[in-house]
């Protein structure tokens, strides 16, 4: 069976909220694995206690993050290209240091930024350009850098695994991946079983949302399509839950939920999710 991991951010407000004090809820939960952001830089990360708490709990660990516009790797400045690139570095230096296999995310672009022009292939080429250099380091560190694959609205640089994929290729490097999540799947794909037959060995990570963000299950996915055809790729990775289910802070309003994807007992609700993963996809 496939472990199941929880993005940490289900339970936090503000962004800048210490992470490592949630880790206690996804073990009693009964989650084998924590997804953490550097949302605010790995350099904001404690790693020996982080690490400390890890081994305590016996939880498996996967990290994240974005580019800001002053770590852009798809601008024409080659100035924040380079510092996106020394950012990514320090990233997957954090990301092997607390024993994440991955660093995903949207890890190629900054998130909710839009070009103006009508020509997006040299943002595209920037990024993958730069991305080479990235996956270089990723593969001497031993950490795989997945892009997510999201939806239109978050992004231009790609939005269905095809496209993904062909961006992949553009990189030419075994250290990137595909990051797959049904929630943007949902919105873009035409049949999502077959964007993950398509996607193949690619995969690195894959994230489980319901069609309108709530937690697995609650929306119209077929998960037992998505279960036969991860089972057919051979994918042997996680399945992370990612929602953020309080439109009352931070962390909700900055993804737009607007309406309470959960009961008031978030614990209850997504034990249940787990459960429904467990038995239908794992």
């Amino acid at each position: 069976m496939r472990k199941i991991g929880i993005e940490i951010f289900y339970w936090i407000e503000r962004w800048a909220d210490d992470q490592i004090a949630f880790f206690p809820k996804a073990k009693d939960c009964g989650f084998d694995s924590v997804e953490i952001s550097f949302v605010s830089g790995p350099e904001t990360i404690d790693v020996p206690r982080m690490r400390a708490e890890l081994e305590r709990l016996n939880l498996d660990i996967f990290c994240s993050t974005g580019l800001s516009l002053q770590t852009d790797i798809t601008s024409p400045d080659a100035s924040v290209r380079d510092a996106g690139i020394q950012y990514l570095r320090h990233c997957l230096e954090t990301a092997q240091q607390l024993g994440s296999p991955i660093l995903g995310g949207v890890t190629y672009a900054p998130w909710l930024q839009f070009p103006e022009t009508t020509d997006l292939r040299p943002y595209r080429d920037r990024s993958a350009a730069a991305l080479k250099e990235v996956a270089k380091i990723a593969g001497d560190l031993g950490i795989t850098l997945t892009l997510e694959v999201l939806n239109r609205f978050e992004t231009f640089m790609f939005n269905t695994a095809a496209e993904g994929l062909t961006f992949l290729a553009q990189i030419d490097h075994p250290a990137t991946k595909l990051q797959l999540d049904t929630y943007h799947m949902n919105m873009e794909e035409d049949d999502l079983a077959a964007a993950i037959h398509q996607s193949g060995t690619q995969i690195g990570h894959f994230h489980c949302a319901a069609s309108n963000r709530k937690l697995p299950g609650r929306g119209h996915i077929d998960w037992l399509a998505i279960k036969a055809a991860l089972d057919a790729v051979g994918y042997q990775g996680a399945l992370v839950i990612e929602t953020f289910p309080n439109p009352n802070v931070e962390t909700g309003r900055a993804v737009n939920t607007w309406r309470p994807l959960v009961g008031e007992d978030k614990d209850t609700d997504v034990k249940a999710a787990l459960a429904f993963l467990r038995e239908h996809v794992a």
